[in-house]
């Protein structure tokens, strides 16, 4: 269809938006990202706790061994606290010249942990 307005000719076509196939193939791709974005991002928390809580832990571990260290604190053998959202499970023995130091949790993961520090005894 041609309109003669003067000085140039307009041609105006039917333009009906998105056809079908492209509607498919947009949704297609908008649900193959979320399908991978969704568990990646809760991967991406879950591991994230878990590095938290293991600093978290850690730290208290080593605020511990040199409250043991400097004789702040008696020598216990075993506790449990919870220094962050998880309860672990601190552990002190004599190694050597040594005194060890562990903490056990059970991560987000549902697996256990344990992080050991060593303090040299004078």
């Amino acid at each position: 269809m041609y309109f003669h307005l003067g000085k140039a000719d307009i041609m105006w076509k039917k333009d009906k938006g998105f056809t079908l196939f492209e509607t498919l193939i947009a949704s297609l791709l908008l649900f193959s990202m979320l399908t991978i974005l969704l568990p990646l991002l809760s991967l991406i928390a879950r591991e994230q706790y878990n590095s938290i809580e293991r600093v978290q832990i850690t730290s208290k571990l080593y605020d511990d061994l040199q409250e043991v260290l400097i004789g702040m604190a008696p020598y216990p053998n075993k506790y449990t606290r919870t220094p962050y959202r998880t309860s672990a499970e601190f552990s002190f023995s004599l190694e050597g010249g040594y005194l060890k130091g562990c903490a056990e949790w059970t991560n987000a993961k549902q697996k256990t942990e344990t992080k050991c520090l060593y303090a040299l005894m004078e």
